[in-house]
């Protein structure tokens, strides 16, 4: 039964997330470049780490699958970023380069900042 209960935190959350991501990125599908994503994948690292810092010196609960796994999971995308990249690469390599080092540097600086968001409240370090 437990097992059944993180299957369904995992598939509450992912719904969630894929409804958003969905909702984010037709409101920006009319830009010349893949913002959507990008501040999609920006927020889901920082979310992430966020998640990840708090529940670092807890029980991983319903609520860490149901954020974690499930809404950032859904949430963020790899497949769209990848696509993005292919599809730019038909028309700049410049906005390749600018989109793909945005997504890496300011997804990791995201997740950092999310990180140690919580890892200050705990009183450790990163």
């Amino acid at each position: 039964m437990v097992r059944f209960k993180k299957v369904l935190a995992v598939g509450f959350g992912g719904a969630v997330g894929a409804l958003l991501r969905y909702s984010v990125i037709t409101s920006t599908a009319a830009s010349f470049f893949p913002f959507g994503t990008l501040i999609i994948n920006i927020v889901g690292c920082f979310l992430l780490g966020m998640i990840n810092g708090y529940f670092a010196s807890k029980t991983k609960s319903f609520v860490f699958l149901a954020l974690g796994s499930g809404f950032c999971g859904g949430f963020t995308t790899m497949s769209t970023f990848s696509q993005e990249l292919v599809t730019l690469m038909r028309v700049s390599m410049i906005q390749v380069g600018i989109y793909l080092g945005a997504t890496l540097v300011l997804g990791l600086l995201a997740g950092f900042l999310g990180l140690h968001i919580f890892d200050d409240r705990r009183g450790g370090a990163v």
